[in-house]
């Protein structure tokens, strides 16, 4: 080719260096004339199709990052505060059962025993939904009957004596709805399931908060 020649004739039979202006000027004038294009010239031609690369891999390592790893790593981070949740739920039952049991019974609703979970509760994403009202605490007492083998819930006048002994008491959570990072995951509230822990009574209308027992 006609450039071939030429190229031939500038450099006298000395092997070309890469970044020879002769060598620039008749890359530029090829690249006119056969493909419509020009690159800079000297050494501008390489330089320019490594910048374009560079831009290239990192405009495809933000798709990457978009699509893919921030969405795993929320996904991953949810399912994290998941079980993290559901272990404080259920050690919160545990708990919250073994303080009714040891305790005497001071009014069906369990008072005492919602307040001393309100303010013992294990470290969770949720715990102020504990005073809030968006996890719901129930405390139930109950009386088993021998003959029939059922449990009636129990109910008595008095407070924290030897009258008022209940046989077991229970303690369940409900109501409550995981929404961490899932709405930005495109998910609905997870509804977690109710928690409950049923123990006996071991209190025997002893009071431990004040020592004092009654015959």
């Amino acid at each position: 080719m006609i450039f071939d020649s030429i190229l031939t004739k500038a450099t006298a039979g000395v092997v070309p260096y890469a970044n020879h202006p002769v060598c620039a000027l008749i890359r530029r004038l090829r690249s006119i004339c056969f493909t419509g294009t020009a690159t800079p010239p000297n050494l501008g031609g390489e330089s320019w199709t490594k910048t374009r690369s560079r831009g290239q891999a990192t405009v495809e390592m933000a798709l990457v990052l978009v699509a893919g790893i921030v969405p795993l790593t929320l996904g991953l981070i949810a399912f994290a505060e998941i079980g993290w949740t559901y272990h404080a739920l259920a050690t919160l039952t545990r708990q919250g059962a073994r303080y009714a049991g040891t305790h005497c019974w001071q009014d069906e609703s369990g008072s005492n025993v919602v307040n001393w979970i309100q303010a013992n509760a294990p470290l969770f994403p949720d715990r102020p939904q504990l005073a809030t009202g968006g996890i719901q605490i129930q405390v139930s007492y109950w009386m088993h009957d021998p003959v029939t083998r059922e449990s009636v819930p129990f109910s008595c006048a008095g407070g924290c004596g030897s009258e008022c002994i209940p046989d077991s008491v229970t303690v369940s959570i409900s109501g409550y709805q995981f929404n961490h990072f899932l709405p930005m995951l495109g998910l609905p509230p997870l509804q977690v399931p109710p928690f409950s822990t049923t123990v006996e009574i071991e209190s025997a209308g002893g009071n431990p908060e004040t020592g004092i027992s009654a015959p």
